[in-house]
């Protein structure tokens, strides 16, 4: 499942979306309740941005994959 952890400009529904899966947070689990969902969705974002600071995972954030897209004046005006 994708987080976007980025905030747009522009909604990009029915954009195509360029991501690369970098690491694994946790596995998938029934929920008892919405706030233990929220919660966990909370502590992923997280984790996440920290292991997005990380060298490794830092030299992916200016990789032209993800900043060029093909097909449609909308990808650009989203990402930009």
């Amino acid at each position: 499942e994708v987080h976007i952890l980025h905030t747009f400009a522009h909604d990009f529904y029915s954009a195509r979306l360029n991501l690369l899966i970098l690491g694994f947070i946790r596995p998938e689990y029934d929920y008892v309740s919405t706030e233990s969902l929220v919660e966990d969705i909370r502590t992923d974002i997280a984790v996440a941005r920290r292991s997005l600071e990380r060298e490794a995972y830092a030299r992916f954030k200016d990789d032209g994959y993800l900043l060029t897209f093909e097909g449609g004046e909308h990808e650009r005006e989203v990402a930009g």
